[in-house]
């Protein structure tokens, strides 16, 4: 099932203890609606962790059910407070929800940047680099970022970072710096310093509430639910999400700090 939800309504994505969460959450309502009996015997997984104030609109998660795909997320819809399922398929028993082909990221500021300025950061993250100064990941943190591009839009400024995997704060990281260097307070050079360099190099860490995982992808397509009171409620959460863009930028000038 593809899923979406809003960040600031849980305490991170993956399962904790006493605390709401958007996984235990789902598997609270899958259990409620009787597609699951539990996350151990469903296999339940989830495709991407989000950190929390991080929202959703296509992250996935897979399990085994009794239940008709379609059937499974209208009954998960109708128990679930504040993730929606809006796409749903069979899988085969193989499937594993980590292993997509692709994964999207949106960072969304308020108002006009300098998006010649931003993508003179943003072009030097793609490729494949060591990013151990933009995570707090301490192992696995080579990879390659495919995209990464700012564009202007009628309200705010989009930045979009697309991978096959992401690290932990790794897109909120990236926004940090790429904002310093608009801002004049950090230099590509530094940049360069902080990519693939042994030294401990900081250039921030963005607030996380502006960030939407935007879809995880695999090589098939999963199809949308025909349900109209769905569709409502994700765009009910994309005008609250730039609402929450809007309240944040004053939060956001920090990094034009020193």
């Amino acid at each position: 099932m593809k899923v979406a939800y809003r960040g600031a309504d849980f305490h991170g994505q993956a399962r904790q203890p006493g605390l709401a969460t958007v996984e235990g959450e789902i598997l609270r309502a899958l259990v409620r609606t009787h597609a699951i009996r539990d996350a151990r015997t469903s296999r339940f997984q989830s495709a991407s962790r989000t950190d929390r104030g991080v929202s959703a609109l296509g992250n996935v998660v897979a399990f085994d059910s009794q239940f008709a795909p379609e059937g499974a997320a209208r009954g998960f819809n109708a128990k679930a407070r504040g993730v929606w399922s809006w796409a749903v398929t069979s899988v085969d028993d193989d499937f594993n929800a980590r292993k997509a082909r692709e994964r999207w990221y949106r960072y969304t500021l308020s108002g006009v940047h300098d998006t010649d300025r931003l993508n003179a950061a943003l072009r030097r993250f793609e490729g494949e680099h060591d990013f151990r100064n933009f995570t707090k990941d301490r192992a696995r943190t080579t990879l390659r970022i495919d995209f990464a591009r700012a564009n202007i839009g009628p309200e705010v400024t989009t930045l979009d970072f697309k991978a096959h995997s992401f690290r932990w704060n790794l897109v909120r990281r990236l926004v940090a710096a790429a904002l310093r260097l608009e801002a004049g307070k950090t230099s590509l050079a530094d940049i360069e310093a902080a990519l693939d360099g042994p030294s401990s190099i900081d250039l921030g860490l963005a607030p996380p509430e502006p960030l939407v995982l935007m879809d995880v992808s695999y090589d098939f397509r999963i199809p949308p639910l025909r349900d109209p009171s769905t569709a409502d409620r994700l765009r009910g959460m994309l005008t609250e999400q730039l609402r929450d863009v809007h309240v944040l930028e004053e939060i956001a000038r920090k990094f034009e700090a020193p």
